[in-house]
């Protein structure tokens, strides 16, 4: 017996410290999951897989490898292991736990990963005989929009390793391609590590370390990189085979060289001579400030090829570059910048299907290596008041010629981006349609630190909009470079009409009444309570207090919000030429914020106005301090979640837009930490 129980123990140190062994797996589908010809099915927003092995699992290191792969272009495979119990933890059709939270340690994070193979490294300690395997999870990115389709997940191989064998491979790997100062740099890190914290710690550092190197989190940049090798481009002309020559407009690039080097004006001159839909006419525009070098270059390149020309002229005299235009489209590019193969192709085919007259398209956004991803620009359709705010549109922006009368100005033009928005502005005086292309059409390298100067100023865009009838209009800088505030100054003449309807709930009721008096004047508004059926004493005590200043009116029957407030809009006077329709729940936290949705309100082509709708911090007191629930003097910083910036469509159901993203005032707080985050704006 002694002898046998000492067998036992030397093999179980040595299945801890020293063996490898690959573990047989089984898939089977589970919660929303089908059998398909060639693969899975996922049928519904939780998809599981039940993973079954020949041999038990034992607890330690392990690294899984699969090849993955689905039907769609452009979806994240987002891992996770879960305790094999788990598998009967499905969520009733009642219950909104979409996001719902399990017991610390039952769950293991694996990195997203796009198609192809997959390496993960993690330690396992859940139930010996499996475990759920879920290959998409809704929580990463924050969407609520599943992936219902087939994958296909290949020579799904499980290996176990001992600590000696496995602090062996994740040295190896963490030490490899990187060089030798580096090297040495993390060895003396990890033999620091293994004397101050122990064994343990360094295998955990180390396998961090190795599982970065061989599975790198999901990025920009890799999503990039497969958005690049899995984009096709189709063949030339392929847009005047389609819709016959005789409708398809030919194009004009004109490219700003003003400061740049030859080879960066080479690689805009080559993508744009290489177009699937090809560019009639390639403009070189040069200044006083290219170099001689780059001059040379274009007026070699102007030689060599015949569709290139080459001008000297500045910013503020770009009408005469203009003028050598017989093209029937314009399209602006920077040196540097690489016109993607299928650019001009879709904007063309985005116009001659929608008869539109200005089309734009997305963007990518490299650092200065070239190799990194800076931002992903992913503009939305056109919305004037948003582009007024600031010009997002960008370059490669296609405006037909006949637009532009043959005198516009360029004087206050100072940047290529500014010439690209009097361009713009100029052509939306006729234009009677604008189109988004949602395809990356132009990537561009991360313009300089201080754009300030890159946009017209403010008194450009206060003469357009003069010229659209609005004579008190208003436009002023803010603290976010290239954005303007822009304020009509012509309310409506009228009062509007509040309606808060409410049951008991008498503390939310008093701060959103509060609020309101503390933030509007008393000439501006009418209120009405409608009170359904209150019978908590408290609430029905500050009813009678409120009445005292303004009207409430009693409500009976069954819940019916949209009737109340159709009810309460009875009860105003011919005063009120305006309704809020505001919920008990809201408190107003700024001075003019009412005054703000009546100024656009004043506009004939607005009928409706929407606010910024924000949670408040969870706990003022410790998350924020310098927040106070006083509606005149709050403070608000990154610590407040947006709960309603408008509504996106095309999303699968339509949702609130930034929801649950960090609120930044982009007019009073400057520009968002998070580059991908658009400005909130009026839109």
């Amino acid at each position: 017996m002694r002898v046998t129980f000492l067998a036992k123990r030397i093999w179980s140190w040595y299945i801890r410290l020293f063996h490898i062994r690959s573990i047989p797996c089984r898939i089977t589908p589970a919660h929303d999951t089908t059998l398909s010809p060639t693969g899975f099915l996922a049928t519904g927003p939780d998809t599981q897989l039940k993973i079954t092995t020949t041999a038990p699992l034992v607890s330690g290191w392990h690294k899984l490898t699969y090849d993955a792969d689905h039907t769609s272009c452009d979806v994240l495979f987002v891992p996770k292991i879960y305790p094999g119990f788990l598998l009967d933890d499905v969520p009733t059709e009642t219950e909104n736990n979409l996001f719902r939270v399990f017991p610390v340690g039952s769950v293991i994070h694996l990195h997203a990963h796009l198609p192809g193979s997959a390496t993960h490294f993690f330690h396992y300690d859940f139930d010996p005989e499996g475990f759920r395997f879920d290959p998409f999870e809704l929580d990463y990115p924050r969407t609520q929009i599943p992936y219902l389709d087939e994958f296909r997940l290949h020579r799904f191989e499980l290996t176990y390793y001992g600590k000696a064998p496995f602090l062996v491979l994740c040295a190896c790997i963490s030490l490899r391609k990187i060089g030798s100062c580096r090297q040495f740099q993390r060895i003396r890190t990890a033999v620091g590590l293994f004397k101050r914290k122990g064994g343990e710690t360094l295998i955990r550092w180390l396998a961090h370390k190795a599982y970065m190197s061989l599975q790198p989190p999901f990025s920009p940049t890799l999503w990039y990189e497969n958005w690049s090798k899995r984009s096709t481009t189709e063949g030339e002309n392929n847009v005047e085979s389609s819709l016959g020559v005789a409708s398809t407009p030919s194009f004009t690039a004109l490219i700003f060289a003003d400061e740049s080097r030859p080879e960066k004006l080479n690689v805009t001159v080559e993508s744009a001579l290489t177009q699937n839909y090809k560019i009639n006419e390639l403009i070189i525009v040069t200044a006083g400030k290219t170099s001689a070098e780059t001059r040379k270059q274009s007026n070699l390149l102007a030689r060599t090829h015949r569709a290139v020309q080459y001008v000297l002229c500045e910013h503020q005299n770009f009408e005469e570059a203009l003028n050598l235009v017989t093209s029937d489209v314009i399209c602006l590019a920077q040196s540097g910048d690489h016109i993607l193969p299928q650019a001009t192709e879709s904007l063309a085919k985005a116009m001659i299907e929608a008869d539109a007259d200005i089309a734009y398209g997305d963007e990518i956004v490299m650092e200065d290596a070239g190799c990194r991803v800076h931002k992903i620009v992913l503009r939305p359709g056109f919305c004037m008041d948003h582009f007024l705010n600031h010009p997002f549109t960008g370059m490669m922006t296609a405006v037909r010629r006949n637009l532009l009368g043959r005198t516009s100005s360029f004087s206050q033009c100072e940047s290529n981006e500014a010439v690209n928005e009097q361009l713009i502005l100029e052509a939306l005086h006729r234009a009677k349609r604008i189109v988004h292309v949602p395809q990356i059409l132009l990537e561009r390298p991360k313009p300089p630190a201080s754009p300030n100067s890159r946009r017209l100023p403010a008194s450009s865009i206060l003469e357009f909009l003069k010229s659209l009838g609005f004579p008190q209009v208003t436009v002023e800088p803010t603290t976010t470079p290239e954005l303007y505030s822009i304020r009509y100054r012509q309310g409506p003449a009228g009062k509007t009409g509040v309606v808060i309807p409410t049951k008991n709930n008498g503390d939310l009721l008093k701060l959103a009444v509060q609020s309101l008096e503390e933030t509007v004047a008393e000439n501006l508004y009418d209120l009405v309570i409608v009170d359904h059926e209150s019978d908590d004493p408290a609430t029905l005590k500050l009813l009678d207090t409120i009445a005292s200043r303004h009207r409430v009116i009693p409500y009976e029957g069954a819940f019916n919000f949209s009737r109340m407030n159709n009810v309460a809009v009875r009860f105003f006077n011919e005063e009120v030429d305006s309704f809020l329709f505001l919920n008990n729940d809201i408190q107003a936290i700024e001075t003019g914020w009412l005054e703000t949705m009546r100024d656009l309100l004043s506009r004939k082509d607005v009928g409706i106005v929407g606010a910024t709708l924000l949670y408040p911090p969870k706990d003022p007191a410790v998350s924020d301090p310098n927040f106070t629930s006083q509606a005149s003097g709050a403070v608000l910083n990154d610590t407040c979640l947006i709960q309603h910036a408008g509504v996106m469509v095309n999303v699968g159901l339509a949702e609130h837009y930034q929801k649950r993203e960090f609120f930044r005032d982009a007019y009073q707080q400057g520009a968002s930490q998070n580059p991908a985050v658009p400005h909130l704006v009026t839109r």
